[in-house]
């Protein structure tokens, strides 16, 4: 194939546009994201709403009955006549009081079972934000590459739109082949295609980030800073006084609930008692020999003839192995997620290094070299921006794998992995 005429090298040297402006767009930094993630993430938002219950929940268990008043009338005679008021008519007036004595340390077991239950919802609200941060770390980072992904696909589509313009006008001229001129036209829409999915994968982006963060920032308005974040640019997740994660010490808090519930049904089977005050009044008779005021005591203890709570006591068993198995599962999956994430990390850290140092050197040496070539007519123009487009696509490859190592040393910070 000839040369390349100048007029073609013009064209594919000109300043590429800008195709999308972003307006009034708002960069976050991962600290200003962070700070928004707590106060509006739906939810960190949600998790707190349940430690309030849980909180209302130590009152609850704290209870204790309450006692029972009783007003009535007795030995009504609808036609006797009486005057006076409704304490000198001729009926029995009785004023009782009931009160439920709790037996079993059943308060104390529902208060142990309450504070159980607050602390395992406290660390969930931990691990709720924990969580938040690792979906934050990757909506911030998946932006931040669509951003530069975008850019790059508008300049492969900007260049490829002048090549197919400049090819076009060469077909013109009948300086080439109607079959090369379609194949840039091809080419031309191909990589338009990938500009439109670029710029459809940054709104997604924007979306999500948005979303996470409780939509107080719109997510047509919504972008990041330039900076590539470091293992530590999100908060590094609490532990218990154990050293423990945040989801193990709710899991083993859910366990310590869960016995003592078990121990709330076994003690059902200590029957409560039932203590009763009585005052009765009957106005005076004189052909009677009933006091006008009389006193009661009474003493109630249900009899476990129909039902003695066995079904209970079954569930509170299950229940209890149930949150032992989750505590086991629990602490498995932290274990694995360590492990998969040391690995992503290792992984990760490789391939940046290896397309940093190898990959896109020597895809911008060979760019260097094309353009020299095609300048000396020793490179055909399919072939030249065969080069360009490897660049540029060693470019994305390089964005996507810097984006990739700040999302492992994160997460594996966010983990709680310690031997970073």
């Amino acid at each position: 194939m000839r040369p390349c005429p100048f007029f073609i090298l013009a064209a594919l040297a000109l300043p590429l546009p800008c195709l999308v402006q972003a307006a009034d767009v708002q960069p976050l930094g991962l600290a200003d994201a962070d700070r928004l993630l707590l106060e509006a993430n739906p939810a960190i938002v949600q998790s707190r709403t349940a430690l309030a219950g849980a909180r209302a929940g130590i009152d609850i268990a704290a209870a204790r009955p309450n006692p029972q008043l009783t007003v009535g009338a007795t030995s009504v005679d609808p036609g006797a006549k009486g005057s006076g008021g409704y304490w000198k008519r001729p009926t029995d007036n009785v004023v009782r009081i009931d009160q439920v004595f709790e037996r079993g340390d059943k308060r104390a077991l529902r208060l142990r079972a309450a504070e159980s239950n607050l602390t395992a919802t406290q660390a969930d609200l931990d691990n709720t934000i924990r969580l938040a941060r690792i979906d934050l770390a990757n909506a911030w980072l998946d932006l931040r590459a669509a951003r530069e992904i975008r850019r790059i696909a508008d300049e492969n589509a900007a260049l490829a739109r002048r090549a197919a313009d400049a090819a076009e006008l060469r077909g013109k001229a009948g300086d080439l082949a109607g079959v090369d001129v379609a194949r840039f036209a091809a080419d031309a829409a191909r990589v338009a295609n990938d500009a439109v999915q670029a710029e459809l994968d940054l709104s997604r982006a924007r979306v999500a980030l948005a979303l996470l963060l409780g939509n107080r920032v719109p997510a047509d308005r919504v972008d990041t800073t330039d900076e590539w974040p470091g293992a530590d640019a999100l908060p590094a997740p609490g532990a218990s006084s154990a050293g423990e994660r945040y989801d193990i010490v709710a899991a083993r808090q859910r366990v310590e609930q869960a016995n003592a519930l078990r121990d709330v049904a076994r003690a059902q089977r200590t029957r409560d008692v039932s203590i009763g005050v009585q005052y009765e009044h009957t106005p005076v008779n004189p052909n009677s020999t009933v006091p006008e005021n009389a006193y009661g005591l009474s003493v109630s203890i249900p009899l476990f003839l129909g039902y003695d709570y066995r079904g209970d006591i079954a569930k509170s068993e299950a229940d209890y192995i149930a949150a032992e198995q989750q505590l086991v599962a629990t602490q498995a999956g932290v274990s694995s997620e360590r492990t998969r994430l040391r690995a992503e990390q290792a992984a990760s850290a490789a391939r940046f290094t290896r397309i940093r140092d190898v990959v896109l050197p020597a895809a911008e040496r060979a760019a260097r070299g094309a353009d020299i070539a095609i300048q000396k007519g020793g490179m055909s123009l399919t072939d030249y921006l065969d080069t360009q487009r490897t660049l540029r696509a060693t470019r994305i490859e390089a964005i996507q794998a810097r984006a990739d190592l700040a999302r492992a040393a994160m997460l594996l910070r966010l983990a709680g992995d310690t031997q970073q």
